[in-house]
């Protein structure tokens, strides 16, 4: 145990002794600031790549997981403050593919809004009856012990009851302040801009 905690001092001393050159969140942000104040990722769509899933109906329109998985790794980065601006670029889309692909984008990450709300929701209704049946619970718990002597009913009417007012503290408390981030974040993305750079080979000539 103690040659665990010796590597584990020893590699935290090594990592604060190099902590200038970490790659942090602000110098991730600093880079890709773009002129109107948003944060600018930037995903290369290769010439043979499809833009929309090929396992799922056409009429559904969703994007490929790939482009997806792409966007999601970089605004990983990104504090949820910062507008994004998902720039396409390394291939020449039409108008068509444009509007398309920016709105099938903006339709996947709006789903995630209503999701993270219909979670919030529901997160919110469970908080308020695991706090009425422990309330409950416990009332009960204190009645009966001036009118039956059963001990062990009544350790689990506290136990019950002390266990649902407790998860109705965490479903506020804990589950509801990361379910309030999960939505900041979709909120994020379905407001985010996208434009198309097409590449400087491909340009119209003039």
């Amino acid at each position: 145990m103690n040659k665990k905690r010796q590597v584990y001092k020893q590699r935290m001393s090594t990592l604060a002794k190099d902590i200038h050159n970490k790659y942090t969140n602000k110098r991730f942000v600093q880079q890709r600031l773009a002129d109107d104040g948003s944060v600018q990722i930037d995903v290369v769509l290769p010439q043979d790549m499809p833009l929309f899933d090929e396992m799922a109906p056409a009429r559904y329109g969703l994007v490929n997981p790939e482009i997806l998985r792409c966007i999601d790794e970089q605004v990983y980065y990104i504090p949820a403050e910062n507008d994004i601006t998902i720039n396409f670029v390394g291939r020449q889309l039409s108008p068509t593919q444009q509007k398309q692909l920016s709105q099938a984008v903006h339709d996947h990450y709006n789903l995630q809004v209503y999701d993270k709300l219909d979670d919030i929701r529901r997160n919110r209704a469970l908080g308020i009856f695991l706090l009425v049946f422990g309330a409950l619970a416990l009332a009960l718990y204190f009645v009966m012990t001036l009118a039956i002597k059963q001990e062990v009913f009544l350790e689990i009417m506290s136990i019950v009851g002390t266990f649902a007012v407790w998860e109705a503290v965490d479903c506020w408390l804990i589950q509801g302040h990361e379910r309030k981030v999960d939505l900041n974040n979709a909120l994020q993305m379905a407001l985010a801009k996208v434009k198309f750079d097409a590449p400087a080979q491909q340009s119209p000539q003039k």
